[in-house]
Order: structure tokens, then C-alpha cells, then sequence
């Protein structure tokens, strides 16, 4: 089940990864398609979130951001 716990893990899974938080266009299948390269790559990696269900879960990127990481 997709919950907010898994998109929370998978926001600092990618940050330990990548450096930074990601965007909701690091997450968007079709952002990572017209990219390609390493866009399609990461997002390939792993079972991430869709952008779709972030904003599902928590109705803004922000909020759930916000959740991820409450000490920006």
C-alpha cells in the first residue's frame, strides 16, 4: 500500500542519493521520458512515487516536502 510513510522514505532515499530533495519533475514518468538519460535512469532505479500520488496523499509537493524534511 502507498502511504504517506513510503513517500516520505523514498523523498530522503533520493536526497542520501542524489544530493538534494527531488522535484515533483524528478518523479513525473513523462518529464523523465522527454530527459532521458540519467532523468530516465534514476527514476528506473528504484519504485518511487509518482507525482500524481504525492499530491494525492498529501494535495501539494510542498506538504509532503514539509513532511519528509520539517527542518527546512
Amino acid at each position: 500500500m502507498r502511504t504517506r510513510e513510503w513517500v516520505r522514505d523514498a523523498m530522503r532515499t533520493w536526497q542520501a542519493l542524489y544530493g538534494s530533495p527531488p522535484s515533483s519533475t524528478d518523479w513525473s514518468r513523462t518529464h523523465a521520458r522527454r530527459r532521458g538519460g540519467e532523468a530516465l535512469k534514476r527514476l528506473r532505479d528504484r519504485d518511487w512515487p509518482t507525482s500524481s500520488m504525492v499530491i494525492d496523499l498529501y494535495g501539494t509537493w510542498a506538504a509532503a516536502r514539509s513532511d519528509a524534511f520539517p527542518e527546512d
